[in-house]
């Protein structure tokens, strides 16, 4: 599935609480997520989002969820999603 940022929006309420994460409109499942500031590079400063999510209506056969990884950079609007 290829993804645009027009296909992910996230929402991190406090530092406490699990982050919202919609892709084409659906709530993601998230098992982990990681947020990182990069301040001081050669580049400008970044911010990532990194997260393994699932989605209920994608499955494998016997109902099992299929594990993804999304990293999404709000700086440089750069989706990977594997």
């Amino acid at each position: 599935m290829g993804l645009k940022m027009s296909d992910v929006s996230y929402r991190i309420s406090n530092d406490s609480a699990v982050p919202e994460i919609y892709i084409k409109g659906e709530q993601a499942v998230v098992v982990s997520c990681t947020t990182q500031y990069i301040t001081m590079s050669e580049l400008a400063g970044t911010k990532l989002l990194i997260a393994a999510v699932y989605l209920e209506s994608e499955q494998k056969s016997g109902n099992t969820p299929v594990q993804h990884h999304i990293s999404i950079n709000e700086i440089f609007q750069e989706i990977l999603y594997q």
